[in-house]
């Protein structure tokens, strides 16, 4: 059997390819980090209040650090671990990053990276050091002799020891030279990312965040979360999650709103099963949310992000009303698995009913929306309300069918309307798109009225005109009147030749 050989290119689909957002490196790091702190927890080596995961960054320098206080690995497994590709032992349904290539994340933004670890009982640390930039040359060397991707990671790694005397514990991220084009130095731009990608607390300032883990927790769910510390000259910051309980719409943050309450919500598959947890912010849904950090409902799984804040925009049929929404959804099904960009989630079953369950969510907020939206406007909503009832009885009368008397009756109820909504005034966007909604759906039923006969069976016909439809009407009452015992039996006759058509 011929040996199958992995070229030296697939690095770069798992490292340029894969993470071509600069800052997923602090994502892949962190969620890694967080894995071993829960290991460490587990392990009885620290509590759980002791968990911490420190960000470093030196701009001057151009090196950023990653430490946590978990586990770390044993120098006797330190190559195994770290050098290979795709083996990592994590079990799926347990961890953040299971699939052992995160690691390679940084290698695309700086010019060395170093993984320093050390665990309970040894008494040395154990440093990987990978030369990114020489990896680079070899990926992009115009060569016939085609390296396999572990002869090019055999080739710009080297493995270091130092004694410690004292028995610790702790993994630390090292990348030098990081590459300036990017915003990875920005002490900034870093917090903004974290707090929004990471499993952080909710601010102590943020009231609503101390009622979501309760009521949360109620509900047979822990929010999982880590002191997140970034660092940099000296100082050091505690990351949170940005929500606030007062926040500002449009675009130009003129116009004030806030979190009057919150709802809880459940995905489910069967009576059982919890797919999903989360919560759903109650406002007074002015318009679209202003700050991109706090926007749009999120999804997570083990409190990390999953997508960004558009993501579940694709569940609105107005996707725009997901950018007037905040919340999270939590994914608890252990088959509901982020895909390796974590963008999104692998497609199963399971996602399926959890993205068709989200679907019926976005209904809701969307009807609440525009109920609240169109409540502001007393003589919109009372157009919009009559145009409702008018609207209702039409389609009855479509499926039932109208006498001529019946029939002009009601296209001039459906014109009265049509002009009442059009001389509303509306004072907001939102206003507008439901008056332009709410006229063109009475203007669409003024001209499917002119087709309502009063026989069922030409109203229920597809691919009829008007015209001929009338046409029918007038056959049909022509063979009624003949009073004979076979009209019912040619009436049918005639309706089945053109439901053929």
């Amino acid at each position: 059997m011929e040996e199958i050989i992995i070229g030296k290119h697939t690095l770069e689909s798992l490292t340029t390819g894969m993470y071509s957002d600069p800052f997923v490196i602090y994502r892949e790091y962190i969620q890694n980090a967080a894995d071993s702190l829960d290991e460490a927890v587990s392990a009885k080596i620290i509590t759980d209040s002791e968990k911490q995961i420190i960000v470093e960054i030196s701009r001057l320098d151009k090196i950023i650090t990653i430490e946590d206080n978990g586990t770390g690995v044993l120098s006797s497994e330190v190559v195994q671990t770290l050098v290979s590709i795709g083996n990592s032992k994590k079990i799926n349904q347990q961890s953040r990053g299971f699939r052992g290539i995160g690691r390679l994340s940084g290698l695309s933004y700086c010019t060395k990276i170093s993984f320093e670890t050390t665990a309970v009982g040894d008494s040395k640390a154990t440093t990987i050091v990978f030369d990114a930039r020489k990896m680079s040359d070899i990926l992009s060397a115009d060569n016939s002799s085609e390296m396999t991707a572990m002869d090019v990671l055999n080739s710009v790694y080297q493995v270091k020891t130092k004694d410690i005397g004292v028995s610790r514990h702790y993994f630390k991220v090292i990348m030098e030279g990081v590459d300036t084009t990017t915003d990875l130095l920005d002490m900034n731009a870093v917090k903004q990312y974290i707090s929004q990608t990471a499993p952080v607390p909710y601010a102590p300032d943020f009231y609503w965040g101390r009622e979501i883990m309760c009521r949360l927790k109620q509900n047979g769910y822990c929010v999982p979360q880590y002191n997140i510390i970034l660092r940099k000259d000296g100082q050091e910051f505690p990351i949170y999650k940005p929500y606030k309980d007062d926040f500002f719409i449009d675009k130009k943050a003129s116009v004030p709103d806030k979190i009057h309450n919150i709802t809880i919500i459940q995905v489910r598959s069967g009576k059982d099963k919890i797919l999903a947890i989360g919560w759903l912010a109650q406002t007074d849904f002015k318009g679209s949310i202003y700050d991109k950090n706090v926007k749009g409902i999120r999804m997570r799984k083990g409190n990390i992000l999953v997508g960004d804040h558009q993501t579940l925009n694709a569940v609105f049929k107005d996707s725009r009303f997901n950018g007037w929404s905040i919340g999270e959804v939590f994914a608890i099904s252990p088959k509901l698995i982020p895909n390796a960009r974590r963008d999104d989630f692998e497609k199963n079953d399971d996602y399926y009913i959890f993205f068709e369950a989200l679907e019926g969510i976005a209904d809701t907020i969307t009807k609440k929306i525009r109920s609240v939206s169109i409540q502001r406007n007393v003589a919109l909503s009372r157009a919009i309300d009559k145009s409702d009832t008018i609207k209702n009885e039409a389609q009855e009368a479509m499926i039932s069918g109208l006498t001529r008397k019946q029939k002009r009756s009601l296209q001039g109820k459906l014109t009265n309307a049509k002009a009442a909504v059009r001389d509303t005034q509306p004072h907001t966007a939102e206003e507008q798109y439901h008056r332009e909604i709410a006229f063109d759906e009475l203007d669409m039923l003024i001209g499917q009225v002119k087709g309502i006969t009063s026989f069922k069976a030409i109203n229920a016909l597809n691919g009829v005109t008007n015209t001929e439809k009338k046409i029918l009407e007038r056959v049909f009452n022509a063979i009624v009147a003949t009073a004979d015992d076979h009209a019912d039996n040619m009436i049918e006759a005639i309706v089945n030749e053109f439901s053929q058509k």
